[in-house]
């Protein structure tokens, strides 16, 4: 198938006794990417024996004794609560200045009483690389990275908590350049005067956009202004974290511009440190190696969601060898690897595919249109759970939520050249281990496509699947005239079809997917731009479901069923799309997690293809341009389902980690990336 540093903030913490030598930027490179995201253990405090040689009380509870040794004999009691102060705190920090201090001291109540247990305590913070603290509750600044910490004191099995801000600003010259820029640059960037004759212009990531804190590999593209310009400053500004870093202007051959990566620490410093607190204003500002004079870009604005992405994501490359690709959001990895593939499948062309929600099973139809012939794959053992091929055919298929029984449909006629043929499909219920159809779900006539299982077992069991025109000679990949329907089961039986999206002449609606938390729906419209087509008549490739040029996507309420939103933020163009809305956003599909985009709100996110542009980066060229002239790559983007009747989607940014020089398409998510045997 054819997808300027950030003024200092008063903080109370002060300089540390003895300055820390500065941190090298490199150095920071190698320490910070070890260090921040790794978790930290509570190690419970031993408490002191109890030795008789004196007659008062101790924090552990030791009675009263005298010089004989007799006391100890009474209870041991630790204190009944702890209180851990200063119970907030903040850090003002930077790369090159010195390290600063915070002292905490642990409060204990024993019999009524207040003491000072700090020696007592066990302290640790959270996340680790922004501060280091000692056994005596002094936390001291590492100056390579920022964000909110949590400090813990802990006596036995009692903790008191506090939350440290730390404010960190890094300018320097990126790690990844320093052969190729000398001295220190940031005295050419001092004046506020903005050149605009020099002004570079940022292209992408586009404005607006949302990531995940654990993204990494993320591009910076932009043009450089005047030829005169040879140094650039890219700031990334947030709340907490800001991050300016001196580059020259590097692409691969053939790009007219320039692709910046940033370094892994330095991105994630402004990744992690400003997770959760709203936007980071990024802007590259441009001037010769003697600082004549300095233009500044237009900002964009990015935001780092609070919580990271983890799960699985598999999807299908189609240029070259056809295969299924996969990728572990929580791995370090830098690309994704290629999984199922006619070496170790046997299959010539690995087709659509789809993921039980462990990521344990998968099933995949193969050879296309005419054929759908089904392999079930046991991903725990990494072979087929059962022989190729399985009885029955499908072409689109889902899990339910327990990965017991997926459901698929198959209308074709089963023919290499005339596989299009007219008449209702009903959906039909796969066992999930022996692949046998245990029960058809009858649609009274209606023909179903793209069937989607809801995921979230406290919802109501649901699918939803595209309702094309059963009487339009048509193939399960190109439907005509779809709308969107669903039945529901009530735990005994499957109820009638219903609608949920209608179908209309001249519009095409498709590939519907259920949200993780079961309430919402998101789908395709194409729209026909070869004339409107009759009841009963074929799709033109206009409007075919196939990587159509006009694919737009919409949200509509699973409960609900208000007026569908269309995701303008989601399917607008980016800088170097120019005024061009056609951009095939298709195959869309949800994360299997609801998320916090911040304390106060919820996050999903969602993967779509399109042949939109990668910033400077064109799209790939596609195997067969039968339908399409111009391949697909896999976007990602956030849905904030709190914002009521309003467009809830951010902007979209492009995977790093997929190959793009193939066309990739149908990304299926797990919550799990399972370890394949050997």
């Amino acid at each position: 198938m054819s997808t300027s540093a950030r003024k200092d903030r008063p903080g109370t913490a002060r300089s540390a006794s003895r300055s820390l030598r500065a941190h090298s930027a490199l150095g920071a490179s190698t320490v910070i990417a070890a260090t921040l995201f790794a978790a930290c253990g509570f190690k419970p405090n031993q408490l002191p024996p109890t030795t008789g040689t004196g007659g008062t009380s101790t924090i552990d509870g030791g009675a009263t004794g005298g010089t004989t040794g007799s006391g100890g004999t009474g209870p041991k009691m630790g204190p009944t609560s702890l209180v851990l102060t200063p119970a907030s705190a903040t850090m003002t920090v930077s790369n090159t200045g010195p390290a600063q201090t915070q002292q905490y001291m642990l409060s204990g109540t024993l019999n009524g009483q207040t003491q000072d247990v700090t020696s007592q305590a066990t302290f640790s913070v959270y996340p680790t690389g922004i501060v280091n603290i000692d056994n005596t509750g002094l936390a001291t600044s590492t100056g390579m990275a920022g964000g909110k910490v949590t400090v813990t004191a802990a006596i036995g099995n009692q903790t008191a908590t506090a939350t440290l801000v730390v404010y960190y600003t890094f300018t320097g010259t990126d790690p990844g350049m320093t052969g190729m820029i000398s001295g220190d640059p940031s005295t050419i960037f001092t004046t506020t005067n903005n050149d605009t004759t020099r002004s570079p212009q940022l292209v992408y990531p586009n404005d607006g956009v949302l990531f995940p804190p654990n993204i990494t590999g993320i591009e910076i593209h932009f043009l450089p202004g005047s030829t005169s310009n040879t140094l650039f400053e890219v700031s990334l500004a947030g709340q907490i974290v800001t991050v300016n870093a001196f580059v020259r202007c590097t692409a691969p051959t053939g790009i007219n511009g320039c692709i910046y990566t940033p370094d892994p620490s330095l991105w994630q410093a402004v990744s992690v440190g400003n997770a959760g607190q709203g936007p980071v204003s990024l802007t590259v500002r441009g001037t010769d190696d003697t600082g004549t004079s300095v233009g500044d870009s237009n900002p964009f604005h990015m935001q780092f969601a609070q919580d990271n992405i983890d799960g699985a994501l598999y999807y299908w490359t189609t240029s070259g060898k056809s295969a299924v690709m996969r990728w572990d959001f929580s791995g370090s990895t830098q690309s994704a690897q290629a999984y199922l593939t006619p070496t170790n499948t046997g299959i010539t062309c690995i087709g659509c595919h789809a993921l039980a929600l462990d990521g344990s099973k998968m099933v995949v139809s193969s050879n296309g249109q005419g054929d759908g012939r089904l392999l079930l794959w046991d991903v725990t053992n990494n072979k087929a759970l059962q022989p190729y091929p399985l009885t029955q055919r499908s072409q689109f298929e889902s899990w339910n939520a327990d990965g017991s029984q997926f459901v698929g449909v198959f209308g074709d006629n089963q023919s290499t050249t005339k596989y299009a043929k007219a008449g209702p499909v009903n959906l039909m219920i796969f066992d999930g281990t022996t692949g046998a159809v245990t029960t058809t779900i009858d649609l009274m006539g209606a023909r179903g496509d793209h069937p989607d299982w809801t995921k979230n077992a406290d919802s109501t069991n649901t699918i939803v699947f595209t309702s094309a025109d059963p009487t339009a000679p048509t193939s399960d990949q190109r439907p005509a005239t779809g709308g969107i329907g669903y039945v529901q089961y009530d735990g005994a039986a499957w109820g009638p079809p219903q609608t949920l999206v209608p179908s209309v002449l001249g519009k095409n609606r498709y590939y519907p997917a259920i949200s993780p938390d079961g309430n919402l729906v998101v789908y395709d419209e194409s729209t026909c731009t070869a004339g409107t087509p009759t009841a009963g008549a074929a799709p033109d490739k206009s409007c075919d479901a196939d990587t159509d040029a006009t694919a737009t996507m919409f949200i509509t309420s699973l409960m609900n069923q208000g007026t569908p939103i269309a995701l303008g933020n989601a399917n607008g163009p980016g800088v170097a799309d120019g005024t061009t809305t056609a951009l095939t956003n298709s195959f869309p599909k949800w994360s299997p997690f609801v998320q916090k985009l911040s304390e106060q709100q919820n996050l999903m996110w969602l993967t779509f293809s399109s042949t939109r542009q990668y910033g400077l980066r064109a799209p790939p060229v596609p195997t067969s341009s039968d339908e399409t002239p111009t391949g697909t790559l896999i976007w990602m983007v956030g849905i904030n389902p709190g914002v009521g009747g309003a467009d809830p989607s951010f902007t979209a940014f492009c995977l790093p980690f997929q190959d793009i020089t193939t066309s990739n398409h149908i990304a299926q998510w797990a919550k799990f990336f399972l370890q394949i045997p050997g």
